[in-house]
């Protein structure tokens, strides 16, 4: 057994680290060269096919919200007045009504951050709602002061 090969400086460890990024980096721009070929070839044999899936990811024009920010933060003080005065279902009603972007626009104003860029309904009318329960904690502190 020879010293070289039991270990290494931190210097030569610096170098074989960088030769193997370079190397893949090189089989990286070889796998994305090899997946842009395939695309092309693709789009070219199926372009009804490919023109189908582009409008999918779009998707449809109809997922605007429907509401202003002034109007989501009018709602949501609609819905922690009703939640003030013990009518959480309807409270909860109210929200359930609401389509997913109106959600979106509500808990932007509010200043929910998500986890994920598209989160479901489900988590925005979670988040929406503790908002609506924090500021009726709020609120009820307030008075007793």
């Amino acid at each position: 057994m020879s010293n070289d090969s039991e270990f290494r400086t931190a210097e030569q460890e610096v170098v074989k680290l960088l030769e193997e990024c370079a190397e893949l980096r090189r089989t990286l721009k070889t796998i994305s060269a090899q997946i842009g070929r395939m695309e092309n070839r693709v789009e070219r044999a199926f372009p009804a096919a490919v023109a189908k899936m582009r409008e999918r990811k779009v998707g449809p024009q109809s997922s605007n919200a429907t509401i202003t920010p002034e109007q989501a933060l009018a709602e949501f003080d609609k819905v922690v007045g009703l939640a003030a005065s013990g009518a959480n279902d309807e409270a909860e009603r109210v929200l359930e009504a609401k389509s997913a972007p109106d959600l979106l626009v509500i808990a932007k104003e509010l200043g929910v951050t998500f986890p994920k860029s598209k989160p479901s309904i489900k988590a925005m009318r979670e988040a929406i709602f503790g908002k609506v329960r924090e500021s009726v904690l709020l609120s009820r502190h307030n008075t007793r002061a």
